[in-house]
């Protein structure tokens, strides 16, 4: 598994490279690329970006975290996990790829949207929202 501030310097360096992203800077690139690729930024996601904390902002906060096994007890009670990805997401695949070796393939679905970044809720709702539904009714054990 990847470290998500690896992961992150060398998408930006990508970005740095590549003209045909709209921005000036490469963090601009980035965000446009890996963050939210939508035109215009949703207002309440531009808001939130406004009014963002600190302790919980940028991958220093996590940069050393590593995922381990939940003890033998915890694991028959937890549920499912779905990753939900988007295909140019700064949470890549080798970020996510540890979940599944520590939770094993039965807990563990991960779906990935196609022409999307990190937003993929506000970038294809609709999709977003079937990807949800269907996940949320599958594990759904309210009718035993």
């Amino acid at each position: 598994m990847e470290k998500s501030d690896q992961e992150w310097t060398r998408l930006v360096l990508e970005c740095a490279t590549d003209n045909s992203l709209p921005g000036v800077t490469p963090n601009d690139r980035f965000f446009r690329r890996n963050q939210c690729r939508l035109d215009e930024m949703p207002e309440d996601l531009s808001a939130a970006f406004e009014h963002c904390g600190r302790t919980w902002f940028g991958t220093s906060v996590v940069a050393d975290w590593v995922a381990a096994p939940p003890s033998e007890q915890h694991m028959q009670n937890l549920p499912p996990f779905l990753i939900i990805a988007g295909e140019y997401d700064f949470v890549t695949l080798p970020c996510t790829a540890g979940w599944t070796d520590v939770l094993g393939d039965a807990l563990v679905k991960e779906e990935m949207m196609t022409d999307c970044s990190h937003y993929v809720h506000y970038e294809q709702p609709a999709s977003f929202g079937s990807i949800w539904e269907e996940f949320c009714s599958s594990n759904d054990d309210s009718s035993s």
